[in-house]
């Protein structure tokens, strides 16, 4: 034989629970109410609170989570108080997030691009460097041939030149 769900006992400690933090949320002036319902910095329904104030054990606080019948009574309560529902995510943050990651995953690309693009360019300047430092030695020594010759013939030997 089965064992008898504990879901019904649940719901009922849930409900007398709810109904307590709804009255008490009430019996609060109008203008400066605060949520009754035990919640997280962040203005969400604080499951694990909420659990332990009706006598679930660490195990059974799934049930909040899971059956439909129990999480859709305490998010009824929750929006009425301005709490963020249970297994709500902070989605405005998330999808932030999420975009600032494309951003910089995007930004990234590019700049590896770049940084290839003028490794591209700085090997091109430095082959382009070298092949100049060659013409400009050469041309210099050939400039110190002509003008050994040019004292030779100013000193008036004759200089044979070639052709």
């Amino acid at each position: 034989m089965p064992r008898p769900s504990v879901i019904p006992a649940v719901k009922e400690r849930l409900e007398e629970y709810l109904d307590k933090c709804q009255l008490d949320y009430i019996s609060q002036p109008e203008l400066n109410r605060n949520p009754t319902l035990p919640q997280t910095t962040d203005a969400k329904v604080n499951v694990r609170a909420l659990a332990k104030s009706i006598g679930l054990t660490q195990s059974q606080e799934k049930y909040l989570f899971e059956r439909q019948e129990l999480y859709s009574l305490v998010n009824m309560v929750a929006e009425g108080q301005g709490l963020r529902p249970i297994g709500a995510r902070t989605e405005p943050a998330d999808k932030a997030i999420q975009q600032r990651l494309v951003t910089q995953a995007r930004s990234a690309k590019i700049d590896a691009q770049a940084a290839v693009e003028a490794k591209a360019r700085e090997d091109a300047l430095v082959q382009e460097l070298s092949v100049a430092c060659k013409r400009i030695a050469k041309l210099e020594a050939q400039n110190m041939r002509l003008q050994a010759q040019l004292e030779m013939i100013n000193s008036g030997m004759l200089v044979r030149v070639a052709t």
